[in-house]
This record gives C-alpha cells, structure tokens and sequence, in this order.
C-alpha cells in the first residue's frame, strides 16, 4: 500500500498483480491527508495527519471497505505520525511534536485502541527499538543486533508539506538522529554536516532501506 499524489490518495497491489488499485481520492483531505500506512495483523491501516486512524478490508464482495478506528482527533503542533506494527501484536502510533510551537522537538508514543490512544512507557517497548521515517517503519529487538539501543526512536527527519512552517522553527532539525525515550535526549545517529537554512525545504529525507535478514 503507498501514500502518493501529494498524500491525498491511496493505493495498493497485490503480489504478482501488475496493476495498482486506488482505495481513497477523497478531497475532504486536502486539510488532513494520510501521514502514514502500515500491515498489521492481517489488515493495513493508515493515520491522517489529525490522528484519524483508518483500517482497510481489501477482500470483500463489492470491493475494499474500511473502518474508522479512530475517528476523531487533534492536529495541534504534530510534525508528523508513524504507525508501527510492533512484534507482541500491538500498532503503535509514533508522532513527532514542536513543543509550544518553538525550536524543541519531542516524541510521543501510544498504543492504538477503539477506545482512543493508550499511553506508552519506555518499559512498555520490552528491550526493543523503534525505526520511523518516510517508507517503512519498524520495531526490532535490541538484542539481536549489536550496537541497536533499546527504548530508542531512530528516525529520519520529515519534510512533509504541511509541516514546513513547523520544521523550519526547529533549529538543527534534519539527517538521521535517535531519541531516547527514557532520558528524552536526542543524538545524531550518523556523521551529519549542517546546511544553509535557504536550502532546508528543499533537500529529501533519507529513508531506510530494509535488507532481507
């Protein structure tokens, strides 16, 4: 399943088919278009940029359906949100937040439930870590991979369109960075060389890049 057309739309396809399909054009989402898909269980599921979180039945009788898991939420100073299957069997919403509209970036984490977001503390993770960006996102156990640390987000930095006002008060933001959930610090997580302010809008996100493993 992708997100595309200035992330208004959504489509899938299945293995072995050589067409895609479109599932939503729906224009009521100029102001609140996708943020983010995911396979969990079984089924994929996306969230809007306000938090809407919407489940999709791709194989019934008259064609996809879908159903609104959580049908309202806030859009208040959110960066950007991430959905992540996590290996226990829980979707997580991860979200990236401008803190009172200034230079400081925090993360927020939560369970998805038809009761509305749960909480999450860094125990909750159970030793694993967190990868989030602009493709795929994912939930590993630290112990499986030397160097990986645990309660950590490890994440690329967004450059969505209807964030640009936000990003571009948040000093320093961009290339690859961890945040410990715990301590609530942030580190780079690889060498990054800072760029004039005039070309920040303009350079992509990296993207992470899943090997068969």
């Amino acid at each position: 399943m992708i997100i595309h057309y200035d992330s208004n739309w959504l489509s899938f396809v299945r293995a072995g088919e050589g067409k895609w399909q479109v599932v939503s054009t729906s224009a009521r989402r100029v102001q609140n278009r996708y943020a983010d898909c995911a396979y969990h269980n079984g089924s994929f599921y996306t969230v809007t940029y306000h938090g809407i979180v919407e489940k999709y039945y791709l194989d019934g009788p008259n064609g996809p359906t879908k159903e609104a898991i959580i049908a309202h939420s806030t859009y208040s100073s959110v960066l950007t949100r991430h959905l992540v299957s996590t290996p226990w069997g829980d979707l997580l919403q991860v979200r990236a937040i401008s803190a009172n509209r200034v230079d400081r970036v925090r993360f927020q984490i939560a369970k998805v439930h038809p009761e509305g977001y749960k909480k999450v503390s860094p125990d909750d993770l159970v030793e694993h870590a967190i990868f989030v960006g602009l493709n795929h996102s994912a939930c590993l156990p630290s112990k499986n991979f030397p160097g990986l640390r645990p309660q950590c987000i490890y994440f690329s930095s967004p450059w969505m369109t209807a964030t640009f006002d936000l990003v571009a008060r948040c000093r320093g933001w961009g290339g690859v960075r961890s945040y410990d959930i715990e301590r609530r610090v942030f580190e780079h997580a690889f060498p990054f060389v800072g760029m004039p302010k005039s070309w920040r809008m303009h350079v992509p996100s990296e993207i992470w890049i899943t090997p068969n493993i």
